[in-house]
């Protein structure tokens, strides 16, 4: 078995390469009809990471495609930094199309990706209205909440403290807090 994984780790990166070299990543029925030919576990594994990166892409239309497929990921703050990073326009994003997910994310790994978002925030006035309703989004999420709380000195972190739901982790939740 492990061999198979190295295997399989070797041939999706094969695959991942080609498909960013030919510039096809980006049309899922060619990227499907692609991976017919391989081994089940291989597409499988594969169309799990593809998911993961049309989330970091901020690419909702083919994310939602192969949601639909049944496929998931295992989000991370990471994920939502890029996906927030990718977004260049006022349209639907992935991060407010997966709303709960984001909301109910536990992570431990917050300093970076919020310092990069809130800096994202701040360099793009034009996008910032648009940006709103997905910085509330990531407000709602209690371990940012428990994150800026705990590191207030920085503007940052501020930025992402949600009094509301601070004082809703005070009373349900006060071990959160130390």
């Amino acid at each position: 078995m492990n061999d198979r994984l190295h295997e399989i780790l070797g041939e999706i990166g094969i695959i991942h390469k080609t498909l960013l070299d030919n510039k096809k990543i980006d049309d899922i029925d060619y990227v499907l009809e692609y991976l017919e030919d391989f081994d089940g576990d291989v597409k499988d594994h594969y169309l799990k990471l593809l998911l993961q990166y049309y989330f970091q892409q901020n690419d909702l239309a083919n994310l939602k495609e192969l949601l639909l497929l049944g496929y998931k990921f295992d989000l991370r703050m990471e994920d939502i930094q890029s996906a927030f990073l990718n977004i260049k326009s006022n349209e639907e994003n992935v991060i407010d199309f997966l709303d709960d997910n984001v909301v109910f994310l536990k992570d431990s790994n917050m300093e970076e990706p919020l310092k990069a978002m809130y800096n994202y925030y701040l360099e793009n006035k034009e996008l910032q209205a648009s940006l709103e309703q997905t910085i509330e989004l990531i407000r709602r999420n209690r371990y940012v909440c428990v994150y800026a709380y705990k590191n207030r000195e920085f503007e940052f972190a501020n930025f992402f403290l949600n009094e509301d739901l601070l004082e809703s982790i005070k009373s349900d939740l006060p071990y959160l807090l130390k």
